[in-house]
């Protein structure tokens, strides 16, 4: 039988893992959005559609609301997330954010690659 501080200590641990649980989910949803955003612009660019529709707000505006208050994601960018603008805009846009929210790693112990001349 647990005393009070273990059972404490349990319910501490698993306050803190469900709250790294929810950091975690909210920081993948934004990617999980701009990933099927950019599929569905793709299918625009590939159909020759200059200009993102207007039935695409609801899906942008999910996103915007996903991005406000994330870390690194200015307000400037985010209103960028806007039906009308050229197709092609706002999958740099998107790409932007992207490189923001999940920016690229490298494996640990890789070396960055250098297209220098060897030294």
């Amino acid at each position: 039988m647990a005393g009070p501080l273990a059972t404490a200590n349990r319910e501490i641990r698993e306050a803190e893992r469900l709250d790294e649980q929810r950091h975690l989910a909210r920081l993948a949803e934004p990617r999980r959005l701009t990933d099927r955003l950019l599929n569905q612009l793709e299918e625009l660019n590939l159909d020759d559609v200059g200009e993102v529709p207007d039935s695409y707000e609801p899906t942008l505006a999910d996103l915007r609301a996903h991005l406000v208050g994330l870390g690194g994601v200015g307000s400037r960018l985010i209103e960028r997330l806007q039906p009308g603008m050229s197709t092609a805009e706002l999958i740099e846009t998107v790409f932007s954010i992207q490189e923001i929210i999940s920016p690229p790693k490298l494996p640990p112990g890789a070396v960055p690659f250098d297209d220098g001349e060897p030294t």
